[in-house]
């Protein structure tokens, strides 16, 4: 999908910014007097906090002697576009930001990886899972659109033109029964179902892997077709405030390419053809528990 989440075209007109004054020679103080403008008010600028008019734009991109007129009317477009509203907009008041900002990298990513120890990831639950979910981690007067939009971004995921998707449940994921056996039945057939979509690559960790790094924390990892932009961490956290962390740095514990060399090493762990297996065999055990003939809804399985 191509970048046109607002949040993410000043995400890339930032970027853009802080290589041109970099390849100009200067910093961003001699930039903030030659302007006349707050050291503040730029370092607010490239780094995305804060947006830019288009007539700052021309004359910062002046000053950096940009004359290419191609080059010019793209950066323009970037900040156009970044002063459109999102498509998710609507969503606002029952989002937290970090999330927000993650449902921008979400749209214009070109491939997305995401573990998940707990619960079936939202991108790939049926609605009966999603509203149990939400109903027991959301004020009940936003479940309804909190499923709204998880429904929207599946559909917008799902097109022919949407991103490659790796996921790589562990186990505990299949094996919990959320919304009773029936509800759960029908979820691991639609694992079982969206498993074989063109855009999707979908891995259980079995339990017999045993413990590996970050196995208590689900998160979201973002990559672009640009091979400028960098690599983007999403990590949601219970009872605490989710985080987005950008780049390559590996400094941190919670550095993106820490993560990302994490996910590569428990793929190699959930094979992607004992899956289905996994998925049976879960499917079994609820049948053992509730067995099909009473629960009329779900008597495709009776075979």
């Amino acid at each position: 999908m191509p970048l046109t989440d607002p949040a993410l075209q000043r995400r890339k007109l930032r970027d853009q910014l802080r290589r041109l004054r970099e390849s100009a020679g200067f910093t961003q103080r001699d930039v903030a007097n030659e302007m006349e403008w707050s050291l503040s008010k730029l370092i607010r600028i490239e780094s995305g906090r804060n947006g830019i008019s288009i007539t700052d734009l021309r004359a910062l991109i002046a000053h950096y002697q940009v004359t290419d007129p191609d080059q010019v009317n793209r950066l323009i477009a970037m900040a156009r576009a970044a002063r459109e509203r999102p498509w998710w907009d609507r969503y606002r008041d029952i989002a937290d930001p970090a999330f927000l900002l993650s449902l921008g990298y979400e749209g214009a990513s070109s491939i997305i990886r995401t573990f998940e120890p707990i619960l079936v990831p939202g991108l790939l639950q049926t609605e009966e899972y999603a509203h149990e979910v939400l109903r027991l981690t959301s004020p009940p007067e936003q479940v309804d659109m909190r499923a709204e939009l998880r429904f929207e971004r599946q559909d917008r995921l799902l097109r022919p033109d949407g991103p490659q998707m790796h996921f790589i449940l562990d186990e505990n994921s299949v094996s919990r029964v959320v919304g009773g056996p029936a509800v759960m039945r029908r979820q691991l057939r639609r694992l079982k179902e969206l498993a074989d979509h063109p855009q999707i690559s979908l891995r259980v960790l079995p339990f017999g892997a045993g413990l590996y790094r970050n196995f208590r924390t689900s998160y979201v990892l973002f990559e672009f077709e640009d091979p400028e932009e960098d690599i983007v961490l999403y990590i949601e956290r219970s009872n605490e405030e989710a985080i987005v962390r950008e780049g390559v740095d590996w400094a941190e514990d919670d550095a993106p390419a820490r993560f990302l060399e994490t996910f590569f090493d428990i793929e190699q762990l959930a094979r992607r053809d004992a899956t289905p297996a996994l998925l049976d065999s879960a499917r079994t055990r609820l049948l053992q528990i509730s067995p099909v003939e009473s629960d009329p809804p779900d008597v495709e399985e009776a075979g």
